[in-house]
């Protein structure tokens, strides 16, 4: 009885995955049904419905790219801006233009990286790690957490709320370099819209690094996982979680090389823009190391859990032969050996996913973004370091 009701719970949850669609991804599936709808009229009609059911397979049957819908979210990004530049009669500078073409693309990427990570997510579980769960009431558990993280108001209205008070830090900080000042540039309304836009979607992407990339990994050591119990780091759904993990962080870290050079380039962080600065920090940079740490640091837990199980067991065993005789015979005695042997080889395995080289191409990434800012801000760092600095003659 408990294998069956265990199966249905996954062919539920297996369902419902297939499904799901994060806030970015509705918009990016919805601009892309819109698109194929003018580009193969005739797909859009045999499939019936205004978007395909499975997100993970759409583009295997010929559905546009997200890539080519988030160039065209970017386009209308940029041109609602511009449109509104032009009913006021402004003719934008090169630096403005600038600013808004690389908050629209930005904002566009942030939309890109989501999807990406989202599927990563949800195929890595539908492929295998759901089939290794050995318990319906986990399987479940972990169908209700998925429905009540898949919303779609809560993230909604935090872009709405919060996209309009990050683009006005940006916009404040990129006004306040010295360049922009000489040249009497001043607040414009198209430009701003463009910043509010592209900070809206990357506010809706933040949103979701919480619950699924720092707050789910901690979950993982509650789920009771079929693992290979003579060295549960070798484990199928161990390694497939670790390189979930792995995964997410790179292309997390590419998007923050990107946005760290793009907004030091562009003057929004500099030795002016403290608050800037420290908000980039706090919810960019700090959520991306704890993304990585912590995930791997739940899962050894749940490596550790299952040792623990298995060296409990042995432990026993050995207990039990002990107390059985006061001398035990050879036969005792070897298999006494045998099982402490196998006792010591169990213990001796690993307690992570993670190796020497994994950790250091860790490490590696997370340079990157440091030195894309170093290397946009190299003056600002030579005049800390004192390098080039001349001592005046008496």
């Amino acid at each position: 009885m408990e294998d069956q009701v265990l199966a249905e719970s996954k062919k539920h949850v297996h369902a419902n995955m297939s499904a799901y669609r994060s806030l970015p991804e509705y918009i990016l599936d919805w601009v892309g049904a819109i698109l194929e709808r003018l580009l193969n009229p005739s797909a859009a009609k045999r499939r019936g419905k205004f978007m395909p059911s499975d997100a993970s397979a759409q583009e295997d049957e010929g559905f546009p790219s997200y890539w080519l819908n988030g160039a065209f979210i970017a386009l209308v990004t940029f041109g609602l801006g511009r449109l509104i530049l032009f009913l006021q009669n402004y003719s934008p500078s090169l630096e403005e233009t600038t600013l808004m073409l690389w908050t629209a693309l930005t904002g566009a990427l942030a939309l890109i990286a989501n999807k990406v990570n989202i599927r990563a997510f949800l195929n890595t579980f539908r492929e295998s790690s759901l089939d290794k769960m050995m318990k319906s009431g986990d399987v479940d558990h972990l169908g209700h957490w998925l429905d009540d993280n898949f919303g779609i108001w809560k993230p909604l209205i935090s872009g709405v709320l919060v996209g309009p008070l990050l683009a006005k830090l940006l916009y404040d900080s990129w006004l306040q370099n010295p360049e922009f000042t000489n040249l009497n540039v001043g607040f414009q309304a198209g430009v701003f819209t463009t910043i509010v836009l592209a900070s809206i979607q990357s506010v809706w992407v933040g949103y979701y690094l919480y619950p699924f990339y720092v707050a789910f990994p901690s979950r993982l050591n509650r789920y009771e996982f079929d693992l290979y119990t003579a060295d549960p780091s070798s484990s199928e759904v161990v390694g497939r979680l670790s390189r979930l993990l792995t995964y997410i962080l790179y292309v997390t870290l590419a998007f923050i090389v990107q946005l760290t050079a793009g907004l030091t380039l562009l003057g929004v962080l500099s030795e002016k823009t403290l608050l800037a600065g420290f908000v980039f920090s706090i919810f960019v940079w700090f959520p991306t190391v704890i993304l990585y740490a912590a995930g791997q640091y739940h899962l050894s837990d749940v490596i550790t859990r299952a040792k623990w199980k298995m060296l409990n067991e042995l432990q026993s065993k050995i207990e039990a032969l002990y107390s059985k005789e006061k001398i035990p015979e050879k036969e005792g005695l070897d298999r006494l050996e045998k099982l402490m042997n196998y006792h010591d080889r169990v213990k001796a395995t690993p307690n992570s996913a993670l190796n020497f080289r994994s950790s250091l191409n860790f490490l590696n990434s997370l340079l990157l973004p440091v030195l894309a800012f170093v290397l946009a801000n190299l003056d600002i760092v030579n005049k800390f370091l004192g390098i080039g600095s001349t001592t005046p003659n008496p």
